[in-house]
């Protein structure tokens, strides 16, 4: 039996093509991807719910590579979880705006948001509002990390040459400042709910 010229088209196939987009121009629209997979745009809604199922489909594909510890403190767990959401969202910067506009309905990543609350929840000992502010604190800063992590290297052109700000930008790697940012502002919140858990 001869072997078919494309790919069988799946949900899989649809999600990884609109992340590829994604990356790369930052955008997709429907018409554009069945476009791109040499299918109808019909075919495309009959393997996935539309627009904002492919964006929960690629919202997985993101979230699969995020990897948190199943021992240790809570405080290394919720380290290990933030640094995690960090780097996967930061090797797809393009696609943040796309996930940030839409609920999270996709299980795989509810069930990365599961496993953080259960671990301040049962070793942290928050609930309620404390947790979801908690959760809410380590979103904001992974995401807004992510994508501090795809900007361009000169972040900032500053015109007056001999303020302290132009020599520290001149005398400062960008990814060592992105990396020690990020370290550092976890560590606050870290130390924090620290602080809570203890009263």
């Amino acid at each position: 039996m001869a072997r078919p010229h494309k790919p069988i088209l799946s949900p899989d196939l649809i999600y990884g093509t609109a992340l590829e987009m994604i990356d790369r121009t930052g955008r997709f629209t429907i018409p554009e991807l069945a476009q791109r997979l040499g299918v109808s745009v019909s075919s495309l809604y009959h393997h996935t719910d539309g627009r904002a199922g492919i964006i929960e489909g690629v919202r997985a594909l993101v979230a699969a590579d995020m990897v948190a510890p199943d021992s240790g403190s809570w405080q290394q767990v919720v380290t290990s979880w933030a640094t995690s959401y960090r780097d996967a969202f930061a090797a797809h910067p393009a696609a943040i705006p796309l996930l940030v506009g839409q609920t999270v309905t996709d299980p795989t990543t509810l069930a990365q948001y599961e496993r953080l609350a259960d671990v301040l929840h049962e070793q942290a000992g928050l609930s309620g509002t404390d947790l979801i502010v908690a959760i809410t604190m380590l979103d904001n800063l992974c995401l807004g990390a992510a994508l501090d992590l795809g900007a361009p290297s000169d972040v900032w052109d500053s015109f007056d040459h001999d303020s302290p700000f132009t020599q520290a930008l001149a005398t400062s790697s960008r990814p060592v400042v992105a990396k020690a940012a990020f370290d550092r502002q976890l560590q606050l919140i870290v130390a924090d709910l620290t602080r809570r858990a203890a009263a």
